[in-house]
C-alpha cells in the first residue's frame, strides 16, 4: 500500500504547480488503487523517479486540453491552434515543474527521490503499460476538461 504521506504530496504538488504554472485550479477525486491504466489517450506525459521510491508520476490529457493548458501557460502571448512541437515541449515542461515539485514535497516528508526528464509522446488512441502499485487521479480542469493522472509506485 501507498503511504498517506506520498498520496498527500502528489496532490497538494499537483494543485500548487496546475495553479502556478497552467495558471488553473485542477479539481482532484480522490485516488484510487487501480490494477491497470485501461483507457486511450493521445498525449502521455511520463516521469521516472528512483531512490527511496522507484516509479513513474504519468499524466494523460486530450490535444483539446493540451493546447488550452499550452495557452493558459502563455498568458496570452501567444495562442496555438495545434500541437505541435512548442506544444509537446510546454506540456513537458509542466511536466518538469511537477515533477520537481513533487520531489521537494516528498524530501519534506522523508521519501528523497531522483527524477527523470519527462518524455512527451503524442499519438492516437495509446495504451500505457506499467508495472507496481497504481494510483489514479481522475481530475477535471480549464472548464471540466478532463485529465488522468497515474503515481505509480514499483513494488
Amino acid at each position: 500500500m501507498i503511504d498517506v504521506k506520498i498520496i498527500n504530496s502528489v496532490l497538494s504538488s499537483l494543485t500548487d504547480t496546475f495553479k502556478s504554472a497552467a495558471q488553473t485550479d485542477i479539481n482532484l477525486q480522490s485516488p484510487k488503487l487501480v490494477k491497470t491504466i485501461e483507457k486511450t489517450y493521445e498525449i502521455v506525459t511520463t516521469i521516472g523517479f528512483n531512490g527511496v521510491l522507484e516509479g513513474n508520476v504519468i499524466y494523460t490529457l486530450t490535444s483539446e486540453t493540451s493546447l488550452e493548458i499550452v495557452n493558459s501557460m502563455m498568458g496570452g502571448m501567444m495562442k496555438l491552434t495545434e500541437v505541435d512541437d512548442m506544444a509537446i515541449s510546454a506540456i513537458g515542461e509542466l511536466g518538469n515543474m511537477i515533477s520537481g515539485a513533487i520531489a521537494v514535497s516528498l524530501e519534506k516528508v522523508g521519501y528523497s527521490i531522483d527524477i527523470t526528464p519527462p518524455s512527451v509522446v503524442e499519438g492516437k488512441e495509446m495504451r500505457v503499460s506499467v508495472e507496481g502499485n497504481i494510483l489514479k487521479f481522475a481530475g477535471t480542469l480549464l472548464d471540466g476538461k478532463e485529465i488522468e493522472i497515474f503515481l505509480v509506485v514499483k513494488k
